[in-house]
């Protein structure tokens, strides 16, 4: 099996204990439609990376709206992703420009429907932004210096702030953890929150993307209010009412259609 099959299992197992808090292992290798030694080997690989404690027969996360790793986000709401991906770099001219786009998940897809743009110059401290705009060798990329951050793939710290603040940025793209009407715009990592505040206080546009998972969320490491964004790309599952409230701050806040979930390809306990 693929990584790729065995992160969109783990999150599955993240998303069943977000909803039930603890789950029984002996129910996993039929809600997962694997074998019960594949369940052991995920959940050794989720024990070890810290999302998960094991006891008794039982699971539960380690640390409820802890930071999950970026290849574990790649597997959750993909479709929506893609589509917010799409539409946003859409929003880019036709034209010679400078742009900053963060790292993460959601980004990565902007970062792959930019790839085919010879216009475009991009700096980025996201490693996984920059190998998918290099796809196809047009765009052209900068990356900033920075420490590594493991679970993001990005760069953050004196070094990526200092070539950021070095350019005037025609548009920004930023991912985003959380999004409160209240609050704003947050991050779970202060490093990273401070390296988006920066691209975006740099650019003439300003753009985040988020799926509408991230809708009501709140992290510690605030990014910017409302107020100074200039849109919001998100998808159709986006809370109505939060999204009214978020327009009525301002916020150009488009949504990108997805389909109903099917409630038959739901993951259920016995």
């Amino acid at each position: 099996m693929t990584d790729r099959t065995r992160d969109m299992r783990i999150s599955a197992v993240l998303a069943l204990l977000s909803q039930r808090g603890e789950l029984q292992v002996r129910f996993l290798p039929t809600v997962l439609g694997v074998s019960g030694a594949t369940v052991r080997r995920d959940l050794a690989a989720m024990e070890e990376k810290g999302l998960i404690r094991r006891s008794y027969g039982k699971i539960a996360a380690a640390r409820r709206g802890a930071e999950l790793p970026v290849s574990l986000r790649r597997s959750q709401n993909t479709e929506a992703k893609r589509r917010i991906g799409a539409l946003a770099s859409s929003l880019i001219p036709a034209r010679p420009l400078t742009m900053a786009l963060s790292g993460g998940s959601t980004a990565g897809f902007v970062a792959s429907s930019l790839a085919g743009r010879p216009d475009l110059t991009v700096v980025t401290n996201g490693l996984d932004t920059a190998t998918s705009l290099m796809a196809r060798q047009l765009v052209s990329v900068v990356v900033t210096g920075g420490t590594a951050r493991p679970l993001s793939n990005d760069l953050v710290g004196r070094a990526a702030e200092k070539t950021l603040r070095s350019y005037q940025f025609d548009f920004a793209i930023v991912g985003v953890d959380g999004i409160s009407p209240e609050v704003g715009f947050t991050r779970h990592s202060a490093r990273g929150a401070e390296i988006d505040r920066i691209m975006l206080e740099q650019a003439q546009h300003k753009i985040v993307v988020a799926d509408s998972s991230k809708l009501g969320r709140v992290h510690q490491a605030k990014i910017a209010d409302v107020g100074s964004i200039h849109m919001l790309v998100t998808d159709s599952h986006a809370n109505a009412e939060m999204v009214a409230s978020l327009r009525k701050s301002g916020v150009n806040t488009t949504l990108v259609v997805i389909p109903a979930r099917v409630k038959s390809n739901r993951i259920r306990l016995p």
